[in-house]
């Protein structure tokens, strides 16, 4: 195996052609859709989190700002 091959993290099978993830395609529909699955939950309930404590939020950062300005 050459060192400039891309090869598929899980399986370690070389990559032919472009794969933004570094998955085969077999990989890529066993750990692919699910990752894509759990990373939309995470991002549904980051927003959530990030509408319901906006407030607090933005006083800390301000906070933060005046800390470093002094």
């Amino acid at each position: 195996m050459e060192h400039n091959e891309k090869t598929c993290w899980a399986c370690k099978r070389i990559l032919v052609g472009d794969s933004t993830l570094g998955l085969c395609s077999d990989c890529l529909n066993k750990y692919g859709s699910p990752a894509v699955a759990f990373g939309v939950l995470g991002l549904a309930i980051g927003g959530r989190f990030l509408l319901k404590n906006s407030g607090k939020i933005i006083k800390t950062v301000a906070k933060g700002i005046e800390i470093f300005k002094a």
